[in-house]
């Protein structure tokens, strides 16, 4: 009996409360299982009480705070100290490729992963318990070994009641808009302003017979609704403000409730009891195929008397019918299409401009699969590869192509085609100076304890210069001009913007800065008091906030595309006429990286179309009012997108 292989990380966030391991894909290998309703997402059952298995993946139950997690891979049924943990379940585990890794809801895993040292069969052990007292989540052991016939799901140890109390009705009694309230007065939420009580209350009041039972008017304010809760015994008066009751008082006790809004309530009552214990009633079923019944309350550890309200859930709610003999899970239901019919509205524009055959790429592409692409005069060649699998910002520098991606450095791709980690973490959106010497960034770190650090980068040297971390996760990179970096302080209105340069200390400049253009040095400022244009004179020029404008190259013009109209406006520095350009149909106009917009040359933009799965560029010569296409060939893949050249006509 060894360990095999371990893999920790102790800082891995959720999405959707759901903890998420995953089979890595491996073109070769195995065949997936034949009971199809162990693929992932084949039912309707949520993760369940503490976790579920099927197929290739495992859902955990975990909440929205960060957690720690550690897989282990074994040769053999391990070791284990139960008393060390509050939540034990043992299931079966399909593994297609022998490798396995933290992944998310929807979709997608971390580069690093485990080894299971073979594929097939497994029996999993997951284990949870609360993190020591200052640190958030839960830390989950999952252990791994290989076993020809795993059973079935067992859950071995529960701390915590597999079944919930159930739901007081409250919600479904008094509506959202009245419930938020209670949040809010409780003090949960963001700050409220003073007198927010006096407000009109928002959505649909609840229904005044209600009100009426309770002794009290029906709410048009917020301060109204909370003299509802008061009555209903949802929120206590606690000096100078209130808490919720716990446990709260349930609706269909203290109401006469109409017979359809009983039956919600009721239903609602159920779900909150049942939803996740029906969710491991379901695994077990799944994995027998059926399963027989005579041993569930023990296998899922729930009381024999709470049984038979469980089944009759899980059966009314579609998830398990009752066979002979025993349960059988069924499959997730598909919704019924609805069709609603809508009128099509499309601006008026002018006619589609054409535009003809033109040159390739100035700095190359990024394909979908990593390889760089460039140009050379007997046509594209692959000059280098980028390992990592999340790449979303390319551009020339004086050493080379850097990509940077998500989750760590990016990559340098030199001139002659070797490849290296670029020195620090520039974040996803770097910004570059006008000779392509510098790049800078702020990387973040979000995790228990999260911080960003701002670094410059010398890419001649590799020399990194770094700025101290800081907690507050809202630094932004804005230009390198003259070997300096700007940056701000966060994205709000007031938001102040420094200038560092290695060596001393920040040095704080005016608010509101959201763009310097590395050519001039000319400044976009937008705010509450307004939009304005710094020149490199000095002046500040008042400009129109009826469309989100940008600095284009060169710092005397501003740029803003309009999505329904698909075209581009144009307003020159000192006027307040903008012109509208029509632009190319199907060219994507978002400003996400990796597909956004590009200026080419201080005078050209690039633009990306999507044709029938392959990529087209699409250049606008501003000044010639003209444009050209240039259709990538099939070797840059799926989904490419183009690295952003050195500014230069």
């Amino acid at each position: 009996m060894a360990l095999l292989e371990a893999y920790e990380d102790d800082e891995y966030l959720p999405e959707y409360g759901t903890l998420v391991v995953r089979d890595r894909y491996d073109p070769e290998g195995l065949e997936p299982l034949g009971n199809e309703l162990l693929a992932e997402f084949a039912t309707d059952a949520l993760s369940g009480t503490v976790a579920t298995a099927g197929d290739g993946w495992v859902h955990g139950h975990a909440g929205d705070p960060f957690q720690a997690v550690r897989l282990e891979a074994h040769d053999a049924p391990p070791s284990f100290v139960l008393d060390e943990w509050e939540d034990v379940v043992e299931t079966p585990f399909h593994s297609r490729s022998g490798r396995i890794a933290l992944g998310y809801l929807t979709g997608g895993e971390d580069d690093a992963g485990l080894e299971l040292g073979r594929r097939g069969l497994f029996r999993a052990r997951v284990a949870r318990r609360a993190a020591v007292d200052g640190e958030e989540g839960d830390v989950w052991l999952m252990q791994f070994w290989p076993s020809a016939d795993p059973g079935l799901p067992r859950w071995v140890r529960r701390t915590r009641p597999a079944m919930s109390a159930p739901g007081s009705g409250w919600h479904e009694v008094l509506g959202y808009a009245v419930m938020d309230v209670a949040w809010r007065a409780a003090g949960y939420g963001p700050p409220r302003p003073d007198g927010w009580l006096d407000e009109s209350l928002q959505g649909d009041p609840p229904d005044a017979a209600i009100c009426a039972q309770l002794g009290v008017e029906r709410p048009e304010s917020q301060r109204d609704a909370v003299a509802l809760l008061v009555a209903a015994g949802v929120l206590v008066s606690e000096g100078d403000g209130y808490r919720l009751a716990e446990p709260q008082p349930r609706a269909a006790e203290r109401l006469d409730l109409p017979d359809l809004l009983a039956a919600r309530v009721g239903q609602a009552a159920d779900r909150t009891r049942f939803t996740w214990a029906a969710a491991d009633l379901a695994s077990v079923a799944a994995w027998g195929g059926p399963a027989l019944s005579g041993d569930l309350a023990e296998r899922l550890l729930v009381a024999p008397g709470d049984l038979p309200a469980l089944l009759a859930h899980a059966t009314a709610t579609g998830l398990v019918q009752q066979v002979e003999g025993g349960i059988a899970v069924l499959p997730r239901r598909v919704p019924e299409p609805v069709v609603v019919p809508a009128a099509v509205v499309r601006p008026p524009r002018a006619a589609n401009p054409v535009t003809f055959a033109g040159a390739p790429p100035r700095a190359g592409v990024v394909g979908g699969n990593g390889d760089v692409v460039v140009w050379h005069p007997d046509g594209p060649v692959v000059l280098g590869h980028v390992p990592h699998r999340y790449r979303y910002h390319a551009c020339e520098t004086v050493a080379g192509i850097a990509v940077t991606t998500s989750g760590g450095p990016g990559t340098l791709v030199r001139l002659d085609g070797t490849a290296e980690p670029l020195p620090a973490d520039l974040g996803i959106r770097p910004v570059r100076s006008a000779d392509g010497r510098f790049l800078a960034g702020v990387e973040h770190h979000v995790g228990r304890r999260s911080w960003d650090r701002p670094h410059l980068l010398d890419v001649t040297t590799g020399e990194v210069a770094s700025l101290p971390e800081s907690d507050g996760l809202t630094r932004r990179a804005i230009a390198v001009l003259d070997g300096a970096l700007y940056y701000s302080e966060g994205t709000h209105a007031g938001s102040r913007t420094y200038r560092w340069r290695p060596g001393s200390e920040p040095e704080p400049l005016g608010p509101d800065v959201r763009q310097i253009d590395p050519l001039s040095g000319a400044a976009l400022e937008r705010g509450a008091g307004g939009g304005f244009l710094h020149t490199p004179a000095g002046d500040r020029i008042a400009i129109p906030l009826d469309r989100q404008y940008e600095l284009a190259p060169g710092g005397e013009v501003l740029f803003a595309f309009d999505y329904p109209a698909h075209s581009a406006w144009l307003l020159d520095v000192g006027t307040d006429a903008p012109q509208e350009h029509p632009l190319p149909e199907g060219c994507d106009l978002s400003t996400a990286v990796p597909a956004a917009p590009f200026w080419e040359t201080p005078s050209t933009v690039v633009f990306q179309q999507e044709r029938g799965g392959r990529t087209r560029l699409v250049r606008w010569h501003v000044r010639a009012g003209r444009f050209d296409h240039h259709d990538l060939p099939d070797l840059v893949g799926y989904r490419p997108f183009a690295v952003r050249p050195i500014l230069r006509e």
